[in-house]
């Protein structure tokens, strides 16, 4: 009886066992089902998602990463927290366009980053004296001179400018005792160049600048609030001939400032939730400046205005601005806010 009571209980023993293996089993498996589900419905896209990815998105050097939103032009029904952007390959410290990998719902998207320079150095000069037959440099007129890629900036004499006869300006043949207004401009590794900046040289024992009592063409005075001038082409105080408005070494300077600026334009529209299916117009008014008196041209307006032509026909002006001598805008209207 003892042995027969004995094996009865053993067995009872092992069937419990297994059954608890067995619950055990499907606990796990109920757990590697859920875990599976979950990766599947995370990564399924939503049947109503749209997704377009952009090309590239551009970003000023030494600034933030953009926002991740900004690599779709179409983002519709996507949770922003789905969205996993890699920027490893990024330097936003060097000029380049950059790799960018986009993951979203289990899909690889690719697009670039690009980083540009599309500032000019900012500038400030000072007056510089010499004693005659000593040298001097474009440098030596620098009082600070800083660029956002922070890189030096390069220094030059502006080889454009002219005095009040039209006549091109040459600065070696500053060397007799006197006074004289020379121009510097700085430009970055990019090619953004500052407007030309005035300064004083005074060669030997002159006390000052110099200013001229008499002008051929009138002095340089102007309704400044009337017009916000964008390049000033006068000459130590003066106005230069009317006949010379034309004259490409003096348009020069506002084609250049007018050139900067709308490349600056593209890039910041590239930025913007804008169709790219939608027209863009961008109107560009270059007008000369006379004095006061009329007598002479002083310098030249730079306007722009950008307008989009919607679906419907009508078009409407989102940007319109004059560009002061820094290159600055000044807005009327400005509806994307931009810079």
């Amino acid at each position: 009886m003892a042995r027969k009571f004995f094996n009865q209980k053993v067995k009872g023993s092992s069937n419990k066992s297994m059954i608890a293996y067995i619950i055990v089993g499907v606990c796990l498996l109920l757990v590697f089902l859920c875990v599976i589900l979950v990766v599947v419905l995370s990564n399924r896209t939503p049947d109503d998602a749209v997704v377009e990815i952009r090309d590239v998105v551009t970003v000023e050097i030494n600034s933030e990463l953009p926002d991740k939103t900004l690599f779709f032009s179409e983002l519709q029904n996507v949770e922003e927290d789905d969205i996993d952007v890699s920027f490893a390959d990024a330097d936003l410290t060097e000029v380049g366009e950059y790799p960018i990998e986009i993951n979203l719902y289990g899909e690889t998207y690719e697009s670039k980053l690009a980083v540009v320079d599309t500032q000019a150095p900012e500038l400030i000069a000072r007056n510089y004296n010499v004693n005659v037959g000593e040298s001097y440099s474009a440098e030596d007129f620098v009082e600070s001179c800083s660029d956002n890629s922070g890189k030096e900036c390069l220094v030059s004499f502006y080889t454009l400018g002219m005095d009040q006869d039209g006549v091109s300006i040459d600065y070696s043949s500053f060397t007799e005792e006197g006074t004289y207004t020379v121009q510097i401009i700085a430009s970055d590794d990019s090619g953004n160049a500052t407007t030309a900046t005035s300064a004083t040289l005074t060669i030997g024992e002159s006390s000052g600048p110099v200013t001229p009592t008499t002008c051929t063409y009138g002095n340089s005075e102007y309704d400044s609030n009337t017009y916000i001038l964008g390049v000033n082409v006068t000459q130590n105080g003066c106005a230069l001939d009317l006949n010379l408005y034309q004259d490409e070494s003096v348009t020069a300077p506002a084609y250049d400032l007018a050139d900067t600026d709308t490349e600056k334009l593209q890039k910041e529209i590239s930025k913007l939730n804008i169709s790219e299916n939608l027209k863009k117009n961008l109107n560009r008014v270059i007008t000369p400046v006379l004095n006061n008196a009329g007598t002479g041209i002083v310098g030249y307006t730079v306007h722009q205005e950008l307008s989009i032509q919607y679906e419907d026909g009508h078009e409407e002006v989102v940007a319109s601005y004059y560009i002061n001598t820094n290159g600055d805008r000044v807005y009327s209207i400005n509806t994307y806010n931009l810079d």
